[in-house]
């Protein structure tokens, strides 16, 4: 292994690089951690990791787009329950292994009924005939900061939410809403 003569420095190093666009150096963010969700299967009776942005991803530069990955589908249950996290690795069959953070916990209202409830966490999540006739949109962004959001949509009926993601804190305060990257 082999380690710089000024380890300590590393970080100012980097910033002045970045800084110098005059330089011809191109330092480009990229994820350091797989980032997911874990999703319902076999009619709920397990939960699935659904990997949306992995590791090594690099972040869009300045004047780029944000990144943007979207999933489409027919609901089975009256709420989704979102369960965000990043990890480390990811096992042969998928599974997040090694350090696992989690996120956000987000729940979105797949029944037309439950559309105006501010707290669907006292809602259980049941099979509600109907809701299969839906189509569900999520739509992941994120910026060259590493900001992190979802937009989802009830695209049948017109319903939709944002959501920031970010790390929070067991006292629920927001620590921040930048992904985990790594200058390459």
């Amino acid at each position: 292994m082999r380690r710089s003569a000024y380890m300590r420095s590393a970080t100012a190093i980097g910033l002045a690089i970045r800084a110098d666009t005059q330089s011809g150096f191109v330092l480009r963010d990229q994820f350091m951690r797989n980032f997911g969700l874990w999703r319902e299967s076999d009619e709920g009776r397990s939960v699935a990791f659904d990997l949306i942005f992995p590791r090594g991803t690099p972040l869009p530069g300045p004047k780029q787009l944000p990144l943007r990955s979207v999933r489409s589908y027919h609901p089975a249950h009256n709420v989704g329950h979102f369960r965000y996290l990043e990890c480390a690795r990811l096992a042969g069959d998928g599974r997040p292994v090694g350090e696992i953070t989690d996120w956000d916990d987000i729940r979105f209202p797949f029944d037309p009924i439950l559309q105006d409830r501010a707290d669907l966490a006292s809602v259980p999540v049941v099979r509600t005939p109907g809701t299969n006739s839906f189509v569900i949109e999520e739509t992941y962004t994120c910026d060259n900061s590493g900001n992190l959001a979802v937009k989802i949509s009830n695209r049948s009926t017109g319903y939709e939410k944002t959501f920031r993601l970010g790390r929070w804190s067991a006292k629920q305060t927001k620590i921040s809403a930048r992904a985990r990257a790594h200058r390459a």
